[in-house]
Formats: C-alpha cells, sequence, structure tokens
C-alpha cells in the first residue's frame, strides 16, 4: 500500500471507530431507559387477552 494512502486512511478509519464505539455504547446504555425495561426482559402485556384467530 503507498504510504501516503495509509497515511490518510489510518486516522479517518480510527476516527470512524472512536465514533461508532460512543455512538453503540450511548445506545446500548439509553435504550434500556427509554424502553423502561431490560430489552432482554419478557414483554407483560396490562391486560390479560385471549388469542383469537384473526379470520
Amino acid at each position: 500500500m503507498n504510504s501516503d494512502l495509509k497515511s490518510f486512511l489510518v486516522p479517518i478509519a480510527r476516527t470512524v471507530a472512536a465514533t461508532l464505539f460512543v455512538v453503540f455504547t450511548v445506545a446500548f446504555l439509553t435504550v434500556p431507559y427509554a424502553l423502561e425495561q431490560h430489552p432482554g426482559d419478557p414483554q407483560l402485556s396490562a391486560a390479560q387477552t385471549v388469542p383469537r384467530h384473526m379470520t
């Protein structure tokens, strides 16, 4: 690889990786608060509904 190309792409790749890390970390921490529960917890409906056939 050309040394000029490498010296151009490495800082860009590091910046993109650092930005994605920050975005993923913020999303990982804030999504459970927005959902008001952990994403892996089962969803419980407030009213007990009987399953119906959709015809």
